[in-house]
């Protein structure tokens, strides 16, 4: 038991490591790196607390991401958001979390309630720790934090109906 579980860690690290340095050639590309690094410690920060959906294959989770963390940084370019638009879509993100968190992995469930009621408490808290500091940064970059917390938000509905049908508490 204590193999496959460090056969797992050791799987999902090399894979993480991998698309984060596949997309930061690719986002050095577009000369969108800042972007790119704000994407990925918002996304990130989060989607190690609350979870979320979880593709079948490494190349699934790939271009789902990609297309996840691009979409962030095209709106965080293009569309300023204004001080109250941040606001609601922090709200937004915090009812998410708030009702769905945390999606386990299906390879990794979460069965104590008690640890599940603490990632809920600290997915909340992360939303509003992070989302308070995207107002530190700037205007554009503030954006692309926001966008990366939801849309890292909208990833748990979907993982909840889709990852094994998910756990609520």
């Amino acid at each position: 038991m204590q193999l496959k579980t460090i056969k797992f860690g050791l799987e999902s690290l090399l894979g993480e490591l991998s698309k984060f340095f596949i997309y930061f050639v690719i986002f050095a590309v577009f000369s969108v790196i800042q972007d790119y690094l704000t994407v990925s410690l918002f996304f990130c920060s989060l989607r190690l607390i609350a979870g979320g959906y979880h593709a079948k294959t490494y190349w699934g989770c790939f271009f789902i991401t990609l297309i996840m963390f691009a979409g962030a940084i095209l709106i965080g370019k293009q569309i300023p958001l204004s001080i109250l638009v941040k606001i609601v879509v922090i709200l937004i993100s915090v009812m998410i979390m708030w009702i769905y968190a945390p999606v386990d992995h299906p390879n990794k469930p979460i069965i104590s309630i008690k640890r599940r009621q603490g990632f809920k408490i600290l997915s909340i808290i992360a939303v509003i720790v992070l989302g308070g500091v995207s107002f530190l940064l700037p205007t554009q970059l503030g954006t692309t934090a926001v966008m990366a917390l939801l849309i890292e938000a909208i990833t748990l509905p979907v993982g909840k109906y889709t990852n094994r049908g998910g756990r609520s508490l």
